[in-house]
């Protein structure tokens, strides 16, 4: 906590700890109204499962989508205020900050559990 307090800032996976302890989705913490349409409820994960961000299922959505609005990588970045590089690294990515993560659902106006699943520590070993 003391990182993230000195940081003002989060990776999307550690702030799914905090929101799967809390309960609550990532769009609560969002400053102003969302707009993501449908269920932003984070999906259930038994005791031997932790929620993770499919960062490849993301950047596939969002890259569809640039392509659907006619945009390139340095456009689309210009508009959610980052890189292009921060934006097309989300294909392998492991972890994003949650801002950018969060800036990005709310581009595609979906919920941001679409992108997060429950995983065992066998599924993030074979990774």
């Amino acid at each position: 906590m003391g990182r993230l307090r000195a940081r003002g800032a989060t990776s999307c996976q550690y702030a799914l700890y905090m929101m799967r302890w809390l309960d609550r989705p990532p769009e609560d913490f969002l400053t102003g109204a969302s707009s993501a349409t449908g269920d932003p409820t984070l999906p259930a994960a038994g005791p031997d499962a932790r929620l993770r961000w499919n960062l490849p299922q993301l950047h596939d959505a969002l890259n569809r989508r640039r392509q659907d609005e006619a945009l390139t990588w340095a456009q689309l970045a210009a508009e959610l205020d980052c890189t292009p590089a921060r934006l097309t690294n989300l294909r392998t990515a492991r972890e994003a900050d949650m801002a950018l993560a969060m800036r990005v659902t709310q581009w595609l106006a979906l919920p941001a559990a679409r992108f997060i699943h429950p995983v065992t520590a066998e599924d993030l070993a074979a990774r």
